[in-house]
This record gives C-alpha cells, sequence and structure tokens, in this order.
C-alpha cells in the first residue's frame, strides 16, 4: 500500500461563485439601490437580470459623479474576478447596459483601470459597433 503523504497536489481548489454571492456583492456596496433592484428574495438567483437593472440606474444617476466613481471602482474589482460567472456578468449585463448610453461610457472610463477599460471598450466595438475615443 502506498502513502499518500508525499504526493504532490497538482491542482489549485478556486471558489466558484453563485448567483447569491454576485448579487450580494452588488447590494453590500450599493444597499441604497436595493429596493430597485432586489425587493424580494427570488432576485437573488438572478444576477443577470440585477445587473442589467443595476446598469440602467447608472444610467440614471450618470449625473452623480461620486456614485459613477464607486460603480466604476465596482467595476474594476469584478474584473479581477476571475469567475466565469462574475466575467459574464460584468461583460454582458453591466458594461453592455452601461455601454449603450456613450456618455455615460465615456464618463465611467475615465476613472477604469486599463483592464476594466479594455473590457468596456471591447464590449462598444463588439455590440455597439462603436470605437471609444480614448
Amino acid at each position: 500500500m502506498s502513502s499518500d503523504k508525499n504526493k504532490e497536489v497538482d491542482f489549485v481548489l478556486v471558489h466558484r461563485m453563485t448567483d447569491r454571492e454576485l448579487v450580494r456583492q452588488l447590494l453590500d456596496r450599493f444597499p441604497n439601490v436595493r429596493e430597485f433592484l432586489c425587493p424580494g428574495e427570488d432576485c437573488f438567483d438572478l444576477s443577470t437580470v440585477v445587473y442589467d437593472s443595476f446598469a440602467r440606474i447608472v444610467i440614471q444617476r450618470s449625473y452623480d459623479p461620486a456614485f459613477i466613481e464607486s460603480v466604476a471602482s465596482f467595476i474594476d474589482e469584478l474584473a479581477e474576478n476571475k469567475s466565469s460567472l462574475v466575467q459574464e456578468v460584468l461583460i454582458t449585463c453591466l458594461l453592455e447596459g452601461i455601454a449603450a448610453d456613450e456618455r455615460v461610457a465615456r464618463m465611467i472610463e475615465r476613472t477604469l483601470t486599463p483592464h476594466s477599460r479594455s473590457l468596456l471598450h471591447e464590449v462598444e466595438v463588439k455590440i455597439y459597433g462603436r470605437a471609444p475615443m480614448g
């Protein structure tokens, strides 16, 4: 019988974020929009719906520079997460929703990290057929 004590581990366990965790992350960061995004418990399993709705709120509140800056910071955090769910929701819900309004996309991109800015620009080119100015 061989001993398992001397065997090397050749894999890394990576936590896969769930819809609930992704929605919770947004609501923890922006508690003042919870009533608009997630009034009931059922929304916690619908991260794409919640993040689509949040993108619309970002456009509606684009007059608020502090809010826009906090959204940009949140986008940067999401962009660093390697979870496929996080990346899908970030790109197909939040960034596509924000990029629908070119003026808001320009506002947001000013404070994004280069990586997040490149994701936003990619959305603008692929989805909206426009080359960003910056």
